[in-house]
């Protein structure tokens, strides 16, 4: 959740904005998480039908919102306290992570046949851990827990935006975007960019700066809020926008099999409206307990579904063919998936890391706010 500092603010903040828990992104946090396990069941994924096609590109676009939140959340977060940025971050995403990297590659060494592509070398497991990216087999520039991919986006976001608070605190914003896509440039021009910077110039960062966008949109429309003169059907409008948006792009990707640049960009446009609606419409609507708990947990739904959606696939349900008994094992699936994110959730995210942060910190509190997933 999004939670105010112990500082007094400044006397040019918008209202009690900075006071708010915006359950509302919370939610859509959970919401994303669930259609990311949709996306990777092999049923829905397969074939050509609209159905399929729908909850692919959901889960697409989920990704997108996740990492748009992310700009938000680290602006948000950072306004009033930014003190050991980078420390705290690493506290709240490394614990699973680690830990699921090295279980995936124990898993490897049992058993090397339930990989496709990945194999357990050394290396990749040390590069997988720093999170330096490399090409795990057939082109795909991910680590070993191959979900982490957006993981490793954040964490290049966490290293330029410390740099952009180290130039400017004031300006951090405009720095951290600014450098975000410079590098996004550098890999587009240079001839034969290397993996590394090929990946940390993807396309998929311009989603963190539209995310620091949606942070002073957000604050803009939380002042006519406090002023009383935000329009009612402002979050309606919002809505009906990214409802029609998001058809369009899906008759689009329908038709044309949209890729690279063009499809990023429109997705991660799409992402920052959601993002702005779901906020605006926060502001009224309360929202349903069960998804902001979904949201509390979305980090770690998001690293661990993968695990139980490839062992269902492959010795209880095959969902290469879309049946009652598949359906069934999509639903167990998602089940048991948040049920064991819950565990992490409520062992490492709140326990371990509130220890570690005792301890290296000499910090009581909360963190401000949950990093989002990728």
């Amino acid at each position: 959740m999004l939670r105010q500092a112990s500082s007094a603010g400044s006397a040019t903040e918008p209202g009690d904005f900075y006071n708010r828990r915006f359950d509302s992104i919370q939610a859509m946090r959970g919401v994303c998480a669930v259609f990311v396990i949709l996306a990777h069941i092999r049923f829905v994924t397969s074939g050509g039908s609209a159905v399929n096609r729908f909850f692919y590109i959901s889960g697409g676009l989920a990704v997108n919102i996740f990492l748009c939140i992310s700009g938000f959340v680290i602006m948000f977060s950072t306004h009033r306290d930014s003190s050991h940025f980078l420390m705290k971050r690493l506290i709240r995403l490394l614990p699973l992570y680690d830990l699921m990297t090295l279980g995936t590659y124990v898993v490897m060494l049992l058993f090397p046949k339930l990989f496709e592509q990945s194999r357990p070398n050394p290396v990749f497991l040390i590069k997988s851990l720093l999170f330096l990216p490399f090409d795990i087999g057939g082109g795909a520039v991910q680590p070993l827990l191959r979900v982490g991919w957006t993981i490793n986006c954040e964490i290049f976001f966490y290293l330029v935006f410390w740099l952009s608070m180290k130039i400017s605190r004031r300006f951090r914003g405009l720095i951290c975007s600014l450098i975000l896509l410079g590098v996004i440039a550098l890999a587009q021009v240079v001839p034969n960019p290397s993996v590394e910077l090929s990946f940390w110039g993807s396309v998929e960062m311009v989603d963190f700066v539209l995310g620091i966008l949606c942070y002073y949109g957000a604050k803009g429309i939380y002042r006519l809020y406090a002023a009383g003169r935000l329009p009612g059907f402002c979050s309606a409008l919002g809505f009906l926008l990214s409802l029609l948006g998001f058809f369009c792009l899906f008759s689009l990707e329908y038709r044309c099999n949209l890729a690279g640049w063009m499809r990023d960009l429109l997705f991660g446009s799409l992402a920052a409206l959601v993002v702005l609606s779901v906020f605006t419409a926060g502001l009224t609507l309360k929202a349903p307990r069960l998804f902001t708990r979904l949201g509390d947990i979305s980090y770690s739904t998001y690293l661990i579904h993968y695990c139980p959606v490839m062992f269902f696939d492959r010795y209880v349900f095959d969902f290469s063919v879309c049946n009652p008994r598949s359906l069934l094992g999509a639903l167990v699936v998602i089940l048991l998936s948040v049920l064991l994110a819950w565990a992490a959730w409520e062992i490492l995210e709140r326990r371990f890391s509130s220890w570690l942060r005792r301890r290296l910190l000499g910090d009581s509190k909360e963190g401000y706010g949950k990093p989002p997933i990728g």
